[in-house]
């Protein structure tokens, strides 16, 4: 599923930084500020998010497998190194279309931005490094363009279908 643009994007090693951060803020640092800032319903959508989440994705890879091929890049330096060794090294390209690091980080996102109000400048920072994930997916030659709006569509469904399962927020719709 390369598209035009896909073959203008260099690889930019130095996005492995956000790229493989996002296992540590994404599965223990947004939901410990979801219960400590927010409440144990906030914290329960995230995890059920993120779980509903990888099931759809894992479906979708067992059911649609796209190959993104590696590029070719020499492993001289430092983020050259571990972009060739631990990234490509242990990630299969079979996983490609939604992209699950998009994904995490668009559920991680939102659930950051229902708490910039009690916790300001952590969320916001946490929220502007959760948005370079994404772009980082595509400029290591993790994914395709297409692959990080796959991953947004997945997040905010399965995000907003369990905020308003656990929580059942009252609709006004008549005033």
């Amino acid at each position: 599923m390369r598209g035009w643009l896909d073959e203008k994007i260099p690889i930019v090693s130095i996005f492995v930084i956000p790229y493989l951060s996002f296992h540590l803020l994404a599965a223990f640092v947004v939901p410990y500020l979801s219960l400590k800032f927010g409440s144990y319903k906030a914290f329960l959508v995230n995890g059920f998010a993120i779980i509903f989440g990888q099931a759809m994705l894992d479906i979708a890879y067992w059911l649609f497998q796209t190959e993104v091929p590696r590029a070719n890049v020499n492993d001289q330096g430092f983020f050259n190194w571990v972009l060739v060794h631990v990234i490509y090294g242990n990630d299969q390209p079979l996983n490609g279309f939604p992209s699950n690091h998009v994904t995490w980080s668009v559920i991680s996102m939102i659930a950051l931005w229902r708490l910039r109000y009690r916790a300001t400048r952590t969320a916001w920072y946490l929220m502007a490094w959760f948005a370079l994930i994404i772009p980082a997916t595509v400029f290591l030659g993790q994914h395709f363009v297409i692959d990080i709006y796959g991953g947004i569509f997945v997040a905010f469904a399965v995000y907003w279908a369990c905020m308003f399962v656990i929580e059942k927020p009252r609709l006004d719709i008549h005033r």
